[in-house]
C-alpha cells in the first residue's frame, strides 16, 4: 500500500517533511492510497517509510486541512480523496456521496413556487408565466459541506410537495421527468464571499462553477442549474476518443 509513497519518497529532492507531504498527497490523488481506505498505524507508516513519528504526524495534519485525509473513530486516519465526476455520465450530488461510501445530506437555504423569470425562459425555453421550483442548498457529505447549488425546475417535473430535503433525481426519477440530456459549462473561479463562508474556505480557494441546462425524455428543459463545487474535493475525469 505504501511502496507508491516510499518511491516518490525518494525520488525527490528537498526537505524530508515537504518531500513525504507530496509523495502523500500525489498518491491519494491518483488513487494509488484509495479512498475510504484507513492508512496504517502511525508506527507502523514512519516504519515502512523511514521518517521519525512527529514528522508523519504534521505531514498527516497538513493533509487533514486540505480535506484529503481525515480521523474517523475505530478506523484512525482514512483516505478521503477527491470525489471524481464523470464526464461521460450525468449523476447527481447524492449519488456521488454514495458511490464514495458518503452519507449525503443538505441544508436547504430557500425553496420558492412561482413564475419562471425571463432569464431562465430565454436560456431554457420554458414558457414564460409557467409554475417552477427554485431550490437553494448547501450540500454536504458525512457532514462536510461540499457544494453549494441552485436549481430551477417546472413544478410538474418534481410535484408542489417536493421539500428538497432528499435527492431532486431521485424525486424525478420518479415522476419520470429525469434529464436524458445535458448542456453543461464547467470553469474553475474563485466563490463569491457569501458562498466561499457557506463552504467553508476561503474566497481564493478555486471552485468548480458548474451550469448546466437538463432536458427530459420528451426533450424539454426540466433542469436549469448553476453549482459551486470545492476544488480540493471534486476532480472531472473523462475518457475521449480520436
Amino acid at each position: 500500500m505504501l511502496s507508491v509513497v516510499t518511491e516518490r519518497l525518494r525520488a525527490q529532492d528537498g526537505p524530508l517533511s515537504h518531500r513525504l507531504k507530496t509523495a502523500l498527497a500525489l498518491s491519494i490523488r491518483d488513487g494509488s492510497l484509495p479512498p475510504n481506505r484507513a492508512l496504517p498505524s502511525e508506527r507502523d507508516m514512519a516504519e515502512v517509510l523511514g521518517v521519525s513519528r512527529s514528522t508523519l504526524r504534521g505531514c498527516l495534519k497538513d493533509l487533514a486541512d486540505e480535506g484529503l485525509v481525515q480521523t474517523r473513530h475505530g478506523a484512525g486516519t482514512v483516505v478521503v480523496g477527491q470525489i471524481p465526476k464523470a464526464l461521460s455520465r450525468h449523476s447527481g450530488f447524492t449519488e456521488d456521496a454514495r458511490a464514495r461510501g458518503l452519507v449525503p445530506s443538505s441544508d436547504i437555504l430557500s425553496l420558492t413556487i412561482g413564475p419562471v423569470g425571463a432569464d431562465t425562459a430565454l436560456r431554457t425555453g420554458m414558457p414564460l408565466g409557467s409554475d417552477v421550483l427554485t431550490l437553494v442548498r448547501l450540500r454536504r457529505a458525512d457532514g462536510e459541506a461540499l457544494s453549494y447549488e441552485s436549481v430551477t425546475v417546472p413544478v410538474w417535473a418534481v410535484g408542489a410537495d417536493f421539500d428538497g430535503k432528499g435527492s431532486l433525481y431521485d424525486r424525478m426519477d420518479a415522476f419520470g421527468t429525469r434529464p436524458k440530456r445535458m448542456l453543461q459549462t464547467l470553469e474553475a473561479v474563485s466563490p463569491p464571499a457569501d458562498i466561499a463562508q457557506l463552504l467553508g474556505i476561503s474566497s481564493s480557494s478555486p471552485v468548480l462553477r458548474i451550469a448546466q441546462v437538463g432536458y427530459g425524455p420528451d426533450g424539454k428543459a426540466v433542469e436549469d442549474a448553476v453549482s459551486w463545487y470545492r476544488g480540493d474535493k471534486y476532480k472531472y475525469v473523462g475518457e475521449l476518443e480520436g
